[in-house]
């Protein structure tokens, strides 16, 4: 199990990657968005500059966000209630994509599922 080529591409370059998983409860939608920083040099939060570099996929940091929220809103392009969030996971400052991938593999079998954030219908940024 493990990240394509381009999706490994596209973290290294700041594309946030999201994928729809089975939901906890019915009548919800649960997504996990895998967003990709760096620290830049006077300690800031940063994204990714746009360059290839294979040297990126063991130092970029990744924040990965697991959280499922009722169907109504994606599909009626509501705003979230944060009342109506379940955060199922929140971690941040996960190093590189081999313990990314490490950290996916607990709960997702399938990595091709993984898509730039914009394809999806997740609502929460």
């Amino acid at each position: 199990m493990s990240f394509g080529q381009k999706q490994i591409n596209d973290l290294i370059t700041g594309t946030v990657l999201c994928a729809e998983l089975p939901a906890t409860r019915e009548g919800d939608r649960r997504f996990v968005a895998v967003f990709p920083y760096i620290i830049n040099d006077s300690g800031n939060v940063s994204s990714p500059d746009k360059l290839l570099d294979s040297a990126k996929t063991e130092t970029v940091l990744f924040h990965l966000r697991d959280c499922e929220y009722p169907a109504e809103y994606s599909t009626n392009g509501l705003q979230v209630n944060d009342n109506d969030v379940i955060v199922l996971r929140d971690e941040g400052d996960i190093k590189g994509i081999s313990a990314l991938q490490e950290m996916l593999a607990e709960f997702v079998s399938d990595f091709s599922i993984f898509v730039p954030l914009w394809e999806t219908d997740d609502v929460l940024y």
